[in-house]
């Protein structure tokens, strides 16, 4: 029966493209968002779990202005719940192999390939909406394979030219996921980790091609950077960082609190709204910082440790904004950085998200010296 429920939302998604202008679709895909932030999409809960939307608009809309007036200072979160106590559960690890979860994987690499290929859609347009579409067929744990396969996907065709390499991608991928994530759980609670993971499955698939990485010592030379291109990159970053945080601590449900859902929601709020490709890949960017455990970020604690108890420093809301923008704005400066030095130019896949993930790290080494100094 869920198979049935993906193969009519995948045809579904087809149809509605084809239909619509982008101006309808842009509509279309503000509504769900609206709909996963106020926690629900009613057409996919019995009715038993629906509750009075003006209720639930009021709750959202309290939610928001506690958060901005500081009205909730609890364990370095916005919300304890979603931020770090469910955080700890949605970063668990799951030893167990899943084939249903590798297919996933696979799938959404090679749907989001030939989305952007064969429909001239974007591919952060491409990846974001179809793992929002994931989300609500498949359980919510296949979420971060969905997301994962579909950074690989988001190649050029210069990288991945035909469906072979798509789905050789997908399966290294897969390998990568299921091995870093899955088993070792490799930097649980530092975003932009599944980007990374698809992005060192698009080195070997550019390897096996020859293609260029770029690097090169004759490329290390401030000459080649490009002062406007880094700033933009910084703040569009910083703005899909700090718009994903905010998303996940004003929603009034647990549902709305996903990470995978509220990255890929401002993403595809992003790809809709700015007519600039690069900004929104930029944005895009920015909200795998968003996916951060606020604990993890801010103070290195690990989500497994705040499940068991640890002690967790209060940190306002204000604070906490500012920390996710400036480290989305890491990740952007870095981003900026290599598209001026060249490094790894032309569409790779999953790049954005380990420019996140690095950003992510920068801001950490940042706070470990800034602790030591004071």
């Amino acid at each position: 029966y869920r198979w049935c429920q993906v193969a009519n939302a995948i045809i579904d998604y087809y149809t509605i493209m084809s239909l619509l202008n982008r101006q309808q679709r842009f509509l279309l895909f503000i509504f769900i968002g609206i709909s996963i932030q106020n926690g629900r999409i009613d057409a996919f809960l019995p009715a038993s779990q629906t509750v009075n939307q003006p209720t639930k608009t009021k709750q959202s809309y309290s939610a928001a202005y506690k958060f901005l007036t500081n009205a909730e200072r609890r364990g370095g979160s916005m919300k304890a719940e979603p931020t770090a106590k469910e955080a700890a559960n949605e970063f668990s690890l799951s030893s167990a192999i899943d084939v249903p979860r590798i297919a996933i994987t696979i799938a959404c690499t090679f749907l989001t390939w030939a989305i952007q290929i064969q429909n001239q859609y974007t591919n952060v347009l491409a990846s974001s909406a179809l793992t929002l579409a994931c989300t609500m067929c498949f359980d919510k744990r296949f979420g971060q394979a969905a997301f994962c396969g579909s950074f690989a996907g988001m190649a050029s065709i210069e990288m991945v030219p035909t469906w072979q390499y798509a789905m050789g991608l997908g399966a290294l991928t897969s390998l990568f996921y299921e091995v870093l994530i899955e088993k070792k759980n490799s930097f649980v609670g530092v975003g932009g980790r599944l980007g990374a993971t698809a992005f060192i499955a698009s080195l070997i698939i550019a390897a096996m091609q020859g293609l260029p990485t770029g690097l090169s010592l004759a490329s290390l030379s401030i000459d080649n950077l490009q002062k406007s291109v880094i700033l933009s990159m910084a703040f569009w970053h910083a703005v899909g960082s700090a718009g994903t945080i905010l998303l996940r601590a004003t929603s009034d449900d647990t549902r709305a609190t996903d990470t995978v859902r509220a990255s890929a929601t401002i993403g595809l709020i992003g790809a809709l709204l700015l007519k600039d490709k690069t900004a929104a890949l930029a944005v895009y960017g920015g909200s795998f910082v968003g996916m951060s455990a606020p604990t993890r970020l801010l103070h290195g604690i690990l989500p497994s440790q705040v499940k068991d108890g640890a002690k967790v420093p209060d940190t306002s809301s204000v604070t906490l904004l500012t920390s996710f923008a400036i480290a989305g704005a890491l990740g952007g400066i870095v981003h900026g950085a290599s598209i001026g030095l060249n490094w790894f130019n032309g569409g790779w896949g999953g790049k954005a998200g380990f420019c996140g993930f690095v950003g992510c790290l920068l801001y950490r080494a940042t706070r470990i010296v800034q602790g030591k100094l004071v």
